[in-house]
């Protein structure tokens, strides 16, 4: 136990490594932080309800295989005995110190949090006096003392700030650079009581650039969905101004350079907004605040225009276009993370449209989806009227248009991501539309 120390103590028991971490939650986001704290030298034993998962990393091997580093970095700390996985939590009873990282997702615009409540009543089963028990995992704010606390407090009657430390401390990476960020962006930190926020500080303090200690759990919370938040928000300014330059007949891209050749404006790219983060974390603060009398209009402004671009691009393919390719299948270039995907909900539209749909993803292996795959690019365009890029997969910049031409009924290819040369697209006898282009 080590919540129970004194802080000459807590410093002494992490210095030297003597602090055991039960890490509940393995995936994209929650391995990299296990496996780098182990790499540090803390005894680490990763809880996961995936069979799969727990045995692959006992093997020594990652089961998410597109992550900078990662594969390396378990190999080296599963053979030197710091890294464990497990399908229970019970076994995980004696660790000091639990970081959950399991995920929440959006019901319709409501937040799911539900794999956090299911957490909490499983710790309240193994607490015991002098633990520290720390949140990742995005939440509505409040979420860690208010329901994470409170379930371990009222079914193990172990109060927080008084028997067991409580702390939370949000996610700030992006694949396939997880690693790379984790060791370069500060690691934030909020927490019940000055000791909890010490605990955790100097846990993180051992691989991260610097902490950033915030003034309550609160706070902390509301930064990981603000981060997002903001991006989301910009993302949705760029997305109207794509539509606006589209009417004056200009092209975004070159706008956009353009304005963000000074350092006040910081303008991103135009595009489908999907992926584990950005399309949800508003909706955490939404639904929130909502119920708290507040509407906040920019915000949701912000989040159903960039849920209309959807809409847009399927308009874009007009009424005669019967068959569709559409390229790339991840939420984000050159990796491989299929769930959550802006891709999914577009090919939904489409075939709600009538559109006949056939996807390629060069990560795709045996998956199953309900619409037609394909690993082969100018396989999945045979017969096309149309082709919509819709994930910056590196492979897509060197499309062959003359190729592509011979094998497709018809010459409409929708840029959503902007990649491709218009003017050599036109010239190879394609009608272009990018978004803004």
């Amino acid at each position: 136990m080590v919540y129970n120390l004194s802080g000459t103590d807590i410093e002494a028991r992490i210095s030297r490594r003597d602090v055991s971490i039960g890490f509940i939650g393995l995936g994209r986001v929650g391995l990299p932080l296990a496996a780098t704290l182990a790499g540090e030298g803390f005894q680490v034993l990763g809880v996961d309800i995936n069979e799969n998962t727990v045995s692959i990393i006992n093997s020594g091997s990652s089961p998410v295989t597109d992550e900078n580093g990662l594969s390396e970095l378990i190999h080296r700390v599963v053979s030197q005995g710091t890294l464990k996985a497990t399908l229970t939590l019970q076994d995980a009873a004696q660790c000091d110190v639990y970081i959950i990282a399991v995920p929440t997702l959006i019901t319709g615009e409501e937040p799911d949090i539900g794999p956090v409540i299911g957490v909490s009543h499983q710790l309240a089963k193994i607490m015991t006096p002098g633990k520290l028990v720390v949140l990742q995992s995005t939440v509505p704010p409040g979420t860690t003392q208010n329901t994470l606390g409170s379930i371990i407090q009222q079914e193990s009657g172990l109060i927080p700030g008084t028997d067991f430390g409580l702390a939370y401390s949000p996610e700030r990476t992006q694949a396939p650079q997880v690693l790379r960020d984790l060791r370069t962006y500060p690691k934030i930190v909020g927490a019940i009581d000055s000791k909890s926020r010490m605990i955790l500080s100097l846990i993180y303090a051992t691989f991260a650039p610097g902490i950033m200690s915030m003034s309550n759990l609160v706070t902390a919370e509301l930064d990981k969905v603000v981060e997002n938040t903001y991006r989301d928000v910009n993302i949705a300014f760029a997305n109207e101004l794509a539509q606006i330059c589209s009417i004056y007949g200009v092209d975004v891209q070159e706008l956009i350079d353009t304005a963000n050749s000074q350092p006040y404006c910081h303008i991103l790219q135009p595009g489908l907004v999907g992926g584990h983060c950005i399309p949800m974390d508003p909706y955490y603060i939404i639904s929130d605040l909502t119920r708290r009398n507040y509407a906040p209009r920019l915000i949701k402004t912000a989040r159903d225009l960039n849920n209309s671009v959807f809409q847009y691009v399927v308009d874009m393919l007009g009424e005669t276009v019967k068959r569709v390719t559409v390229l790339g299948l991840s939420f984000k270039k050159d990796i491989k993370s299929f769930e959550t995907s802006h891709t999914l909900k577009l090919v939904e539209l489409l075939e709600r449209n009538n559109k006949e749909v056939v996807v390629h993803d060069p990560y795709l292996t045996d998956e199953v989806f309900p619409f037609e795959v394909d690993t082969d690019i100018y396989k999945s365009c045979r017969e096309a009227d149309a082709v919509i890029i819709s994930t910056a997969h590196s492979v897509y910049n060197s499309l062959d248009f003359n190729k592509l031409g011979s094998i497709m009924n018809g010459r409409v290819i929708i840029d959503v991501r902007n990649i491709l040369d218009p003017a050599e697209a036109r010239r190879c006898g394609f009608e272009y539309h990018g978004l803004g282009r």
